[in-house]
């Protein structure tokens, strides 16, 4: 009975099963309001146009669990569109597997700038990539000079990496699911993923076992810019249109999509499950807001209060598990 019991409390008591409650929740009220929304192609479409935030979330949490932050991802997403948009335009016969590497490149660079900025000079996270924002922005409007690319100006081969449907799902989809769970392979079961954990833990600790923080912060960030790199390119192919302006605030969801989902914004603390959830939780309160004109107005407003939310929550959550965890020992006394 006792092992029972404790097994409902420790289900009940897990951050993740607040996550799913309030899920299911959140689904349960969406389809009371508008029942269209449950149709096989609404839930395929609200995935789709979502799945550019799932990826900048996986390598935000990233960051995030070394205990720093990158709010340069959106301009990383821009600067990568464009480029990648304005050589396919000027370049039709190329095939559309070099703009995805070459998006996954210039993605990675992105991001190992940050990392040395961050993990070998030693700049505080918040300003080091609020300057590479600036400036990887900049660059973005100058390679684009103000241009924009339109359908038309898209090749099949380059949409076909968001929008050709394999087993009923488009394949920006299956990008985003081999994403995830590369992501739980690489932080759960590998060196390198529990020294990130590590670094955002106890740094002091970690240098005493011969962990190099600006090592893994410099991995952590290039790995954040890679996926924002091939976000910007699938960005694109999806919506088939470009300009320097795409990405604009994106950093701000993904930020919010990891505080839903668990990550502790102080690092340390972090789940790719628990950032599934905080995404799909993301895409349907974003699908849902769409869906009433009404509510559209308030739409950042809303993600502001979410944020707040889920910040609060973690906090509650956090508090708990120090209390019971006091509890426990109290009792071995």
């Amino acid at each position: 009975m006792n092992k029972n019991k404790s097994m409902v409390s420790k289900i009940t008591e897990s951050r993740n099963f607040g996550l799913v409650l309030g899920l299911v929740v959140l689904l349960i009220v969406a389809r009371i309001i508008t029942p269209s929304m449950y149709s096989v192609n609404s839930i395929i479409n609200m995935l789709q146009n979502n799945a550019v935030y799932g990826l900048l979330a996986v390598g935000e949490m990233m960051v995030i669990i070394t205990a720093g932050i990158d709010i340069s991802i959106g301009a990383t997403l821009s600067l990568t569109g464009v480029v990648c948009c304005r050589l396919m335009a000027e370049n039709p016969g190329v095939p559309g597997i070099v703009w995805l590497l070459l998006a996954l490149v210039i993605g990675a660079l992105c991001g190992a700038f940050n990392g040395i900025l961050v993990g070998y000079f030693k700049m505080v996270p918040m300003i080091a990539t609020l300057g590479t924002m600036y400036i990887f922005r900049g660059f973005s409007f100058l390679f684009s000079g103000g241009q924009w690319w339109f359908p038309h100006q898209f090749t099949e081969g380059y949409m076909a990496f968001a929008t050709k449907k394999i087993a009923g799902l488009p394949s920006i989809l299956w990008i985003l699911i081999i994403v995830f769970v590369l992501a739980i392979i690489f932080l759960g079961y590998t060196t390198k993923g529990r020294r990130i954990y590590a670094i955002g833990t106890n740094k002091e600790s970690s240098q005493v076992a011969g962990i190099k923080e600006a090592k893994v912060v410099f991995l952590a960030m290039t790995l954040c810019g890679m996926l924002a790199g091939l976000s910007g390119m699938l960005y694109t192919a999806n919506y088939a249109t470009c300009s320097y302006m795409i990405g604009d605030a994106y950093e701000m969801t993904a930020i919010a999509i990891c505080i839903l989902g668990g990550v502790s914004i102080v690092g340390g603390k972090g789940k790719v499950d628990g950032v599934i959830i905080g995404f799909l939780m993301m895409a349907v309160i974003t699908y849902f807001i769409s869906l009433l004109p009404g509510l559209s107005v308030w739409s950042d407003a809303i993600q502001g209060a979410i944020i707040i939310a889920a910040v609060a929550l973690n906090k509650f959550t956090e508090r708990s598990a120090e209390k019971r965890a006091l509890k426990e020992r109290s009792a071995l006394i």
